[in-house]
């Protein structure tokens, strides 16, 4: 039954400007619209863990007779201690989405088109099942693939297992690059990079990374930034924000420094040139606990000093020598200083070189020397899992303990690449290819090459709740539940200085026809000779996570989430012997974690300890020409000329400037409300989306004050947008809040699917950039595209 949001509220009594407003259409079962008007209206609250982004937050869902009507914050989940950003809100929305898929939809016509018809739920099974078994019959296994978003739960360790047991190494896992992950990576060898605890610095400078916005976890990040803001009057705390564009982090910092896009890592050393020249850097760790910063030869003492004078500097970032030479002088005297990098600074084709830049600050500033600011993760009670690597020189994807220091990348750097790399013969195409919670032709700008690549794979098995820009070249279309109709659990997030798992429940059981995508991978499985779960009950992804659990509750560590109990109070019960709560047997600590919403550590990480034959290695020539030697994705034809002498100048050849009046920088930005653009299909992300420029439902260009003069272009005029691969026809807000050279646009919107709420709208700013990659990492580019602009006359 189809009713909107008003007469839901309606007919749970809820009247007046609360159920007023913009009203979307919500699929409710007719049996809970009967109950809702006939009802006891029992009201009873369950919790469980939002699934709309990677940051495992804790939610408390109120429940009238057993129907879910509003989503809050957990108040004693760690990471987010009751808050909720707008996402975890709307998540009802998805749930009772008008356009969710309710049974599996198998192609009809060429891919490509939009012609599906229903097949009941064996058949399709059938189909999938016979194909595997077909398969792995004739030794063709490893032209299985399987491409998932990585949402940071123990689901995706299940789908990269699947893929494993089956005999095929092409398990590719996308998400963003986190933050500090490129640089760190290259500069200790460590995936996932170290946490930090941003409450133990005094100076805090982040190069791109949107702690606020992007993942991940912008609640708990916001959380800690609103505290350092209160107490910043006592601490003397800088927060320091450098990037082309004004987003959440600068407009809550203390100064925001604008760049150049693309040339962060260059900002970074000229920084370290100060501190070098200053000779203010943390001797003691530089000379146990580092390598290559002076050897005699072309080490990372000779590179700064040589190429990176705040002069030069200043010409290549736009950022003033006086400014360069104050925040070194700063970051030097400051007695913990922070150092971050990630967003904006890895989406470039330095990206990689950027980062770990940033990282050497940390080394050269004595910042990796302070007790607590930099902690090292602790493994999960129920030890590390195998990790999906990519090895450059051979073009291989391997499934392995852990990514092997110095050859192997891990594979979410390159995912977006892979019809390039099998262009390029580095990875055969596959015979079978499933995709779940990802949607490459919106995400990846090579959308042409993606859509392509997946018309030329005989069988494409898409799990998904809604069809989306993807889906018109897949073969078979499952309906997929919500993460409120579902078992998982969230994995420790990346950066957050402690260790914890949300335990994801079923809030009501799963709506219009809709399967976990677990138990279908268990069940196929199974039809195909592998048992991933031996559990017989009928719920047998369950059981897979419960036998983690065990580990978890047989190692003795840690505790379900618990009120009102100091960190200091359960310091002294551990001492005593006790805990919090008494869980005897594991089925105690199991009804425990659903009872409050799943298990943390609050024991903090421990401090990196670098006399644990570790070393940080800084970037010199020598290492950065062995990495340019095999380039992760070859470059385009004719475009792979030497250029500069030096490695790391040739990479910075890749800034690019606007030359002329109408020329600019295109620079795609990421928002909140539609991180990865799967919000555009939920009413009230939409209407948030276009809060802070006042453009609802629709793209906008931001664009700086001088620019818009010289062109004759008003506040919220129409601009056409040309780049060499389209055109976007666009409103602009003309601000102060971006660099004369750029022009802004967000990305999340210009769907042709994705529910009624998302199609066509907007534009995708993606699809008109520029195809380039950073050599040393694989990821895109989202700086290198110049664009012309043209005022429309109305």
């Amino acid at each position: 039954m189809n009713i909107s949001r008003r007469e839901f509220l309606q007919l749970l009594g809820v009247s007046g400007a609360v159920a007023g407003g913009f009203s979307p259409v919500w699929a409710v079962p007719d049996a809970w619209a009967e109950k809702l008007l006939s009802g006891p209206r029992l009201e009873t609250w369950k919790v469980s863990t939002c699934g709309q982004c990677p940051a495992g937050c804790g939610i408390r869902v109120r429940r009238i007779d057993g129907i879910p009507v509003r989503i809050l914050g957990n108040p004693i989940a760690p990471v987010n201690g009751g808050f909720l950003c707008p996402m975890g809100e709307a998540g009802l929305e998805l749930l009772f989405h008008p356009d969710r898929i309710v049974q599996p939809q198998m192609r009809k016509g060429k891919k490509g088109e939009r012609g599906f018809e229903p097949v009941s739920w064996d058949d399709a099974m059938k189909r999938i099942s016979q194909a595997l078994r077909d398969q792995r019959n004739s030794k063709q296994s490893g032209r299985f693939g399987f491409l998932m978003g990585d949402r940071n739960t123990l689901l995706t360790e299940l789908a990269g297992e699947f893929t494993a047991r089956l005999g095929s190494p092409h398990f590719f896992p996308w998400r963003t690059p986190g933050v500090n992950e490129l640089g760190f990576w290259h500069g200790t060898g460590d995936f996932f990079p170290y946490a930090f605890d941003l409450k133990r610095t005094d100076y805090l400078i982040t190069f791109g990374a949107n702690l606020l916005e992007e993942p991940p976890s912008p609640v708990y990040f916001n959380r800690i930034y609103g505290t350092l803001k209160e107490r910043r009057s006592q601490t003397g705390l800088k927060m320091v924000h450098v990037d082309a564009r004004m987003s959440q982090p600068g407009r809550n910092a203390t100064e925001w420094v604008q760049v150049r896009p693309g040339s962060m890592g260059v900002l970074a050393l000229g920084m370290a040139y100060v501190i070098l020249r200053d000779n203010s850097y943390d001797k003691e760790f530089v000379a146990r606990h580092t390598r290559d910063f002076r050897n005699g030869k072309e080490d990372f003492y000779t590179l700064v000093t040589r190429d990176y004078s705040p002069e030069r500097v200043s010409e290549v970032t736009g950022v003033p020598p006086q400014t360069i030479l104050r925040l070194a002088r700063e970051f030097e005297a400051a007695k913990a200083p922070l150092a971050l990098s990630g967003g904006a600074s890895s989406a470039c084709e330095a990206g990689l070189y950027s980062e770990w830049a940033v990282a050497s600050l940390n080394a050269l500033s004595g910042g990796f020397s302070v007790k607590g600011l930099w902690r090292e993760p602790a493994a999960i009670p129920w030890g590390s899992s195998p990790a999906s690597a990519f090895h450059p020189r051979s073009g291989a994807f391997s499934r392995k303990a852990g990514n092997a220091f110095g050859s192997d990348i891990p594979a979410s750097w390159v995912s977006e690449q892979l019809p390039d790399l099998a262009a390029t013969g580095k990875i055969p195409d596959p015979g079978i290819l499933f995709l779940a919670h990802a949607n490459p032709v919106h995400q990846a700008p090579n959308q042409k090459a993606w859509r392509e690549w997946l018309s030329k794979i005989p069988l494409v098995v898409q799990f998904a709740t809604l069809t989306d820009d993807t889906s018109p070249y897949a073969d078979l279309v499952l309906p997929l539940t919500t993460y409120l109709e579902q078992w998982d659990i969230t994995l420790p997030s990346p950066g957050p200085p402690f260790s914890q798992l949300g335990l994801q429940q079923p809030i009501v059981a799963p709506l219009s026809g809709a399967r976990p995508l677990g138990d279908l991978l268990v069940h196929l499985g199974r039809e195909t000779g592998i048992d991933l779960s031996p559990g017989k009950t009928g719920k047998p992804y369950t059981e897979y996570l419960q036998e983690r659990m065990r580990q978890v509750f047989a190692s003795g560590k840690g505790t379900p989430y618990f009120e009102a109990v100091s960190l200091e109070f359960l310091a002294d019960l551990r001492k005593r012997g006790w805990q919090v709560y008494s869980y005897p047997a594991f089925g105690d600590f199991w009804r425990l974690l659903q009872e409050k919403g799943g298990w943390w550590d609050p024991g903090e990480y421990p401090t990196v300890d670098w006399k644990r034959k570790r070393a940080f290695l800084f970037p010199t020539a020598p290492r950065l020409a062995s990495l340019l030697k095999e380039p992760v994705v070859s470059k385009p034809e004719g475009d792979a000329k030497q250029g500069a002498a030096t490695p790391h100048l040739r990479l910075e050849e890749s800034i690019r400037r606007p030359g002329g009046p109408d020329s600019f920088l295109l620079v795609p930005f990421v928002t909140l409300m539609n991180m990865n653009g799967e919000g555009a299909s939920q009413p009230l992300l939409q209407e948030l989306f276009g809060l802070y420029p006042r453009l609802y439902w629709k793209t906008w260009a931001e664009m700086h004050p001088v620019r818009a003069a010289r062109l004759g272009i008003r506040d919220r005029d129409l601009i056409r947008v040309v780049s060499g691969n389209g055109t976007m026809t666009l409103p602009v807000r003309v601000v102060p809040t971006v660099s004369a050279e750029i022009l802004s646009v967000p990305f999340g919107q210009g769907h042709e699917e994705s529910g009624r709420y998302a199609r066509n709208l907007g534009a995708n700013p993606l699809a008109v950039l520029d195809r380039r990659t950073d050599p040393l990492s694989g990821r895109s580019s989202w700086q290198s595209t110049l664009v012309r602009v043209e005022k429309i006359k109305r």
